[in-house]
């Protein structure tokens, strides 16, 4: 059975770009390790929808740059609620979601 894996994008397989600089995602650098994580857990017959708090207006340069650097994802999700530093993310789900730690290779 393959896991699906929402993975952000800025600060996580990307340098952290906030929305309010939207200019720079197409130039963004990726973070060491990243790409190949990300191609690890296909190769492992995973699945991977990045899960992102850009905003779907900033679609189009968020899946160009995906495909130019080589991630393979199933799908993008938009708009996450952005938190602040110190505050905690929750997830309440019908099925179970684990969250507990960061594979090696991503931030």
């Amino acid at each position: 059975m393959s896991t699906l894996w929402l993975i952000d994008i800025d600060g996580t397989v990307c340098e952290d770009i906030p929305n309010e600089t939207p200019e720079l995602f197409k130039t963004a650098k990726p973070l060491d390790g990243a790409l190949e994580k990300v191609k690890e857990l296909y190769a492992n017959g995973d699945r991977v929808t990045f899960f992102t708090a850009r905003t779907s207006s900033h679609s189009e340069d968020t899946e160009k740059w995906l495909t130019d650097n080589g991630f393979p994802y199933e799908s993008v999700c938009y708009n996450k609620p952005r938190i602040n530093y110190g505050e905690t993310y929750h997830w309440v789900d019908n099925r179970n979601v684990l969250a507990t730690f960061v594979p090696e290779g991503l931030k």
